[in-house]
């Protein structure tokens, strides 16, 4: 009896013995290991990152400042100025018994020489050019201004309003050596030499030295 005791009890130390290392196999024991570590080397950067590689990028330049000062614009080319006191206006023959109006100025100052004295005079103008230098105008020398107050007056404008006597003129401006002739021509852009268009001539010569003289 005592014999099966003991061998039972070898048996059990055995397997005892057989756990506790299974056991230390499963759950190794790190701290022997840690006393045989060596220290973690150094980390090596590469060279591109290396010492003040990143500090030497040169930075980016600063923007620049916005300001409320409009960028400078050369000066665009003004038309010549010219003396009105010393403006020539003056009549001449244009050969074949016309005549035509000739203003001391480049046309872009004629042009508003003339367009001012049609204005004044209450000429009809029923087409204007400035590229062509053209005023296509109707014109009565006979017409008459109605006197405030007439009462006669008035009854003679109503019935002779009626008539149509204006004719129909085309005023060319040619521009020649910094100077500018009016032209007078027909609805067919023929030269008219009529006593009609020596009127209007006429009366614009006589506006628009009369406006110079102010």
């Amino acid at each position: 009896m005592k014999t099966k005791i003991r061998s039972l009890i070898i048996v059990a130390v055995l397997v005892n013995v057989s756990a506790c290392s299974t056991i230390k196999n499963l759950f190794p024991d790190k701290e022997k290991d840690y006393q045989f570590t060596t220290e973690i080397p150094p980390l090596i950067m590469p060279p591109d990152l290396a010492g003040d590689s990143i500090a030497s990028v040169p930075a980016a330049a600063p923007a620049a400042e916005a300001t409320d000062v409009a960028p400078a614009v050369p000066p665009t080319e003004t038309a010549p100025t010219v003396d009105r006191k010393l403006t020539q206006v003056e009549l001449v023959d244009a050969g074949e018994g016309t005549k035509r109006l000739r203003i001391g100025a480049p046309s872009t100052t004629a042009w508003r020489m003339v367009g001012k004295a049609l204005s004044r005079k209450s000429i009809e103008v029923t087409n204007r050019n400035q590229d062509e230098g053209r005023f296509d105008v109707q014109y009565d020398p006979n017409k008459k201004e109605v006197e405030d107050g007439s009462v006669w007056d008035e009854v003679i404008f109503f019935f002779k309003g009626f008539e149509v006597t204006e004719q129909e003129y085309v005023l060319k401006l040619v521009e020649n050596n910094r100077q500018t002739d009016v032209v007078i021509l027909d609805k067919e852009q023929k030269p008219v030499a009529d006593e009609t268009s020596l009127s209007l001539l006429t009366l614009l010569h006589d506006t628009i030295k009369a406006d110079l003289a102010k």
